[in-house]
């Protein structure tokens, strides 16, 4: 009998020691919505029309269903029932800081399951609800798992390369979170509620869609295989969402005709399990879908591929060119007899980007040079070069001879595009004596003389090789180097207010100088002033405002970081990301675009009452007051924030009461070392903090504030 449970599983057992809980992404306010957590079903077949549910939370209203990438066309029929708020005060006094039942919008329960939920905490915990706030409580949360409900049609061109797309939702609250939906080109079926003797009967190849809702729910199919014939069973649902390890285990279970079980895998992908089987003798199989603990839950979707279908792929060569066409295969297990050869569109922008391929996504490098495979003609490639190629079996070992002049870095791309290798990158120089080496994803400088040949030879440290072995190799002259993402991957502007999104900056190459970030593409009516960004800071806070006359829209947006150091000019966009938090740990998850929408209307306005700059003192309290003028029918709380404060220094969130409307942000010393700010170059652009007020589902960049040391700071007393 196959059991299966790779060294890539690390995470496979998290689910037992955790609870059932689904956190929803965030940013630093309490949540971000409107919010998609799957789709169902999570994919559909090139040149077909699927009806998808979209599951999340308040998708009320939807109006629209965004894709990343062309080949999609979407319509939205519309939101799920309109979000009772009746009852949201009771449910904020008595379970605002309940783990299970802290926010409709953080966990993807049915209405059901909410009320059940609700029950138990009150019999078996005991909590302190009375048997009328139970139902107020209960109503508000079912009420809140029926708004978390959209539905659309999506017509799939039949050129539509296979692969994963980002779909977001935008309703009159905003633009979504991204959400996975797989492209594919076997035909599509989906999974049903059975047991093994009544086994749904099924014809491979075939991709099978299903959501394991219920406690104890099982998906069974049936097949006919001849003897020899290999058939390989890949289930997806964590790689559509990492999030789905907290209450979604799935488990594959292979039967024979007599019922006995012949192979089994919980864990090929991280939790997503893959069976690769070669049938003993002609005769019907039965395969089985199961979650390994017996839970159910509305987002335990899958998508299970069965057939002659490749895996562990990669594309090659993996690195393509900005700007041009791409001849690209895949290589792989399982891919012997298929047609693995494909055309890429040109990319435009540069960096590692998931790409759609003939058997789903792969992972490429899109370089600003030109790429030069190791099993191209020999020739001497004149650097800047990307150097590309593969260990197909043991002992083999690439070479490229190489020319150049002066400083020049090396750096290989190896797991960050999907190679499962262990390369090791070895320069030689022209009396072949090794001059420098790295490893995997690593870099290493160099110095080359004019008119001298190099060479760059490339080796598996284990002795191992096969197909799938590539790598990428960018050599090019020492330059100042950034990198950068943002945070979130979706925001929205409310008609004449701000909002923001944080950029993370990695300074490379001894870039020490003040970098500036500006945002392109912007929605029309929305503007954003430029931010330099000084020595002593890593991040930014890129405000974005919208005029008050500005009309409901989105567009994808990108955010640019330029800076000069070592070597002259560098830039770089930012990659866009959503964060999750998982057991309570950040995880940031990478997007392929930043959509920014103008939407809705605002619950309050706020302004800062105290006269800039705020003046910090390494012993003393800073007091900064925010007044709130709520809006219609918003009469709820307000909590204010800063974010981007100088190291040394902190302010605690406050939150604002119903029936207040002024707060104060106290801004102190944090316990560590005050002295890089209080000592800091004077020439460098001062440090803004911006100050932030959100309620549950609104947040507003108020505005931002220069804070600067006080005037006169006395010294510390000396200890008796």
């Amino acid at each position: 009998m196959i059991r299966t449970f790779t060294n890539r599983t690390r995470v496979a057992l998290l689910p037992m020691l955790m609870a059932a809980s689904l956190a929803a992404p965030l940013t630093r306010a309490a949540a971000q919505l409107p919010r998609i957590t799957t789709f169902f079903p999570i994919g559909g077949r090139a040149g077909s029309t699927v009806e998808v549910e979209i599951r999340g939370s308040s998708l009320d209203g939807a109006t629209a269903l965004l894709a990343d990438r062309p080949g999609i066309t979407p319509t939205v029929a519309g939101g799920g029932a309109k979000a009772d708020e009746t009852n949201r005060p009771t449910w904020q006094a008595k379970c605002g800081s309940c783990h299970e039942l802290r926010s409709p919008a953080n966990r993807s329960m049915s209405a059901a399951q909410w009320a059940a939920t609700v029950e138990r905490m009150v019999k078996v915990r005991q909590a302190p609800i009375s048997a009328a706030e139970q139902v107020k409580i209960t109503q508000f949360l079912m009420s809140g798992a029926r708004t978390g409900k959209s539905s659309a049609t999506l017509n799939i061109a039949p050129n539509t390369l296979p692969g994963m797309y980002e779909l977001r939702v935008v309703t009159p609250k905003g633009v979504s979170t991204a959400g996975y939906f797989e492209v594919g080109t076997f035909p599509e079926i989906l999974g049903v509620d059975s047991r093994r003797e009544t086994a749904q009967q099924i014809t491979l190849p075939c991709v099978a869609n299903g959501t394991l809702t219920n406690n104890g729910e099982r998906h069974y199919f049936r097949f006919s295989a001849k003897k020899g014939e290999r058939v390989v069973f890949d289930l997806k649902a964590y790689r559509f969402r990492e999030l789905t390890q907290e209450f979604f285990n799935p488990n594959l279970r292979l039967y024979d005709g007599t019922g006995a079980e012949i192979a089994e895998s919980h864990g090929h992908y991280e939790l997503d399990p893959l069976i690769d089987w070669t049938a003993p003798a002609d005769g019907a199989y039965t395969l089985e879908v199961r979650d390994l603990l017996g839970h159910g839950n509305p987002a335990s979707v899958y998508r299970l591929t069965m057939g002659r279908a490749p895996y562990d792929t990669v594309a090659y060569p993996p690195a393509a060119q900005v700007g041009q066409e791409s001849s690209l295969e895949v290589a792989g297990e399982n891919t012997d007899g298929l047609t693995t050869r494909y055309t890429l569109p040109a990319l435009h922008t540069p960096g590692i980007q998931r790409v759609p391929g003939p058997f789903g996504s792969q992972t490429l490098l899109a370089s600003l040079y030109p790429v030069v495979r190791a099993d191209s003609k020999a020739v001497t490639t004149k650097l800047p070069a990307t150097l590309t190629g593969r260990i197909t079996r043991a002992g083999e070992s690439p070479q490229f001879a190489i020319t150049g002049e002066g400083d020049i870095d090396l750096e290989g791309y190896v797991s960050r595009i999907g190679s499962q290798a262990n390369l090791q990158f070895i320069l030689m120089g022209p009396q072949g004596n090794r001059i420098g080496e790295t490893g995997g994803d690593n870099r290493f400088g160099a110095h080359l003389d004019a008119g001298k040949v190099y060479t760059l030879k490339v080796e598996d440290r284990d002795g191992h090789g096969a197909p799938n072995s590539v790598f990428a190799l960018v050599a090019r002259p020492r330059q100042a180097a950034l990198e950068a993402v943002m945070r979130p991957a979706s925001v929205t502007i409310r008609p004449g207010m701000s909002a923001y999104v944080q950029v993370v900056i990695t300074r490379r190459e001894n870039l020490n100088a003040e970098v500036t970030v500006s945002a392109e593409n912007l929605p029309p009516g929305v503007s954003a002033a430029p931010v330099v960004v000084p020595p002593d800071r890593n991040d930014a806070f890129l405000v974005l405002s919208a005029s008050g006359s500005a009309k409901p829209t989105e567009s994808p947006i990108t955010v640019q970081v330029s800076g000069s150091g070592q070597g002259g000019q560098t830039s770089v966009i930012a990659t866009p990301q959503e964060l999750f938090v998982l057991a309570n740990n950040p995880r940031y998850i990478d997007r392929s675009q930043c959509v920014a929408a103008v939407e809705g209307e605002a619950d309050f306005t706020a302004q800062i009452l105290t006269p800039e700059p705020i003046k910090v003192h390494p012993r003393k309290a800073v007091e900064v007051h925010v007044k709130v003028a709520r809006r219609g029918a918003f009469k709820g709380p307000v909590t204010i924030r800063m974010d981007g404060l100088p190291s040394g220094w902190v302010a605690n969130a406050e939150t604002i009461p119903a029936d207040k409307d002024e707060g104060i942000l106290s801004v102190r010393p944090d316990g560590n070392n005050t002295q890089p700010f209080l000592t800091r170059d004077l020439k460098w652009s001062p440090i803004r903090a911006l100050v932030i007020a959100n309620s549950d589902e609104f947040e507003y960049a108020i505005g931002k504030v220069t804070v600067s040391k006080a005037d006169k700071i006395e010294p510390e007393e000396p200890q008796r």
